[in-house]
């Protein structure tokens, strides 16, 4: 499972380079104006903790995506909506876990290089699989996001933006069956490439 992630991510940096190498050469650049959408897909580690967890939690490995849209306002910063997702599975587990933010990105420099924070909602579902049967719990928290990219600028409306994130969430407790967890968190590390459209 591990393998198939890593190949998904090494195939989209491989289409990207080209682009990449195309944009350095006959792009125009700068910062986005006005309104813009982005859309992206890669791979994520995502580890749980919880009160009554052990200290040595596994970290799944999991297909990540994240779906963004805003406007920028003036040339360094743009507000927007980002929703991520992650969705790791084994053998008697899946675990869908999202982040519905508020988010704002700001252009430090000249460079189309961009930070990102962003706070809102999370949502986590558990689904256990024991001895053919499935159960599965829901539970809405907070969470807050952090994270980078670059636009890669394809043209006046086209971009590849590779981007790192980091996300942090928080759900209370979640019980599946006789098993409750307290005081359940997350932490997400993402990797990806992205395709933004002004």
């Amino acid at each position: 499972m591990r393998w198939t992630h890593l190949l998904v991510f090494v195939l989209l940096l491989a289409m990207a380079t080209p682009a990449m190498a195309q944009a350095q050469e006959a792009a125009t650049t700068g910062h986005p104006q006005g309104w813009w959408g982005s859309f992206g897909a890669g791979i994520s580690g995502l580890r749980f903790a919880c009160k009554d967890c052990s200290e040595s939690q596994p970290v799944y490995e999991a297909p990540a995506g994240v779906i963004s849209f805003g406007k920028s306002i003036g040339t360094k910063v743009a507000f927007g909506v980002e929703i991520g997702a992650a969705l790791p599975t084994t053998e008697d587990r899946k675990v869908a876990a999202t982040t519905l933010s508020g988010m704002a990105r700001w252009y430090p420099s000249q460079a189309p290089f961009f930070l990102k924070f962003g706070v809102g909602l999370s949502r986590a579902r558990l689904s256990l699989t024991t001895d053919g049967q499935t159960q599965s719990a829901m539970r809405n928290g907070a969470g807050i996001s952090f994270g980078a990219g670059y636009d890669v600028r394809l043209g006046r409306s086209v971009a590849i933006t590779p981007l790192v994130g980091w996300y942090m969430n928080a759900i209370g407790d979640i019980g599946v069956g006789d098993t409750v967890r307290q005081n359940v968190s997350w932490n997400t590390w993402s990797v990806g490439v992205g395709v933004t459209i002004y």
